[in-house]
């Protein structure tokens, strides 16, 4: 009985530090995906709401003032972030940041 409720917890926490981690590529915490998008983008803002494909969509503001619609996806091979931002002031903008 010990050895079931041992060989419960080890798998379970196993499968809970393994999903979103950088030894996990492609698959990386909401932090740390702000954190490079605002970097990239230049935002003084950011709000991300994770989607059901495993990306991240929401807003931001620069330091001008202009709000943006954020659309950000992770590309698990490629160890990627990729971004679409389309400004409230006509500004699009799309890029990318290739994890190590």
């Amino acid at each position: 009985m010990v050895f079931r409720i041992l060989t419960v917890f080890i798998l379970t926490f196993a499968i809970a530090i393994s999903g979103c981690t950088k030894s996990h590529p492609g698959n990386y915490a909401q932090p740390e995906v702000e954190a490079q998008v605002k970097k990239s983008l230049e935002l003084i803002e950011i709000q991300l709401t994770a989607d059901a494909a495993g990306g991240y969509s929401g807003t931001g503001k620069n330091a001008e003032g202009e709000s943006y619609k954020l659309k950000i996806s992770q590309d698990a091979v490629l160890k990627r972030l990729s971004w679409k931002a389309d400004g409230d002031r006509g500004d699009m903008r799309e890029g990318n940041f290739q994890f190590e």
